[in-house]
């Protein structure tokens, strides 16, 4: 954690030294694509899930924008996994099922796709480049697991205590979330960083009803219940170095 973090600050600290005009030739090449490595301050939001509290997970990935124009506008997209989701503060004993049962975490591995305009800040032939980002990324959740109880195990361990991995299925979440994002980029001949805040925008909560017209539980065997059919979305803050 302290090593990602003093590598996120040498490279914030390259990205603001003092720019400089850039050739017509060195203009040319100016490299439109790379790497990046971050982590995300994530969460989720909405009705259904109770005492929701940020989580850290990393996240990696590559980026590509059109070549710079007079225009300020670019287009960028890349590829990138996350490790996102969300802890909880349900450490109540008292609840039904005690607290073995209490949900304390929903990790979800995520295969995200952005969707991007960036408005360059300052001239063209600033050594710098400098964005304003807004759009939308697409993502696919590839794998999600409850975790409960003061150890957060995996829910299959209560659903059978002979196996960890025992009918490992995801969550009944709907696979894709759209979400929104806001973001500010700094790139210098080698290196940058970027931050964005990601919003979702649609419903996660695949609502289904029992025979009588009752919203079946999200998660039938954890507590606090999950029986509301209310929203469930993320959020993620999310700070990268570019490579």
């Amino acid at each position: 954690m302290k090593n990602t973090l003093l590598t996120v600050l040498l490279l914030m600290a390259c990205a603001f030294a003092k720019a400089q005009t850039w050739t017509e030739s060195e203009m040319m090449e100016r490299q439109n694509y790379g790497l990046k490595l971050g982590f995300n301050f994530t969460s989720i939001w909405g009705g259904e899930l109770q005492n929701p509290r940020p989580y850290f997970g990393p996240t990696a990935g590559f980026f590509w924008h059109t070549k710079e124009t007079k225009k300020p506008f670019m287009f960028q997209t890349g590829f990138e996994g996350s490790l996102r989701g969300s802890n909880f503060a349900n450490k109540d004993n008292d609840l039904p099922g005690g607290g073995n049962s209490n949900y304390r975490r929903i990790g979800l591995i995520t295969a995200d796709v952005p969707l991007l305009l960036n408005y360059r800040l300052g001239p063209k032939k600033e050594e710098r480049t400098r964005l304003i980002q807004a759009g939308a990324i697409v993502s696919a959740t590839v794998r999600s697991t409850a975790y409960l109880g003061e150890d957060k195990l995996p829910a299959q361990h209560f659903l059978d205590s002979s196996s960890h991995l025992y009918k490992w299925d995801n969550l009944p979440l709907r696979p894709i979330e759209f979400l929104a994002v806001i973001g500010y980029q700094d790139r210098g001949r080698t290196a940058g960083w970027q931050v964005q805040l990601q919003v979702g925008i649609n419903n996660l909560n695949n609502v289904k009803y029992d025979a009588n017209g009752q919203v079946i539980p999200f998660m039938r065997y954890a507590y606090p219940a999950t029986n509301t059919g209310r929203r469930i979305s993320t959020w993620n803050l999310k700070f990268s170095a570019l490579f």
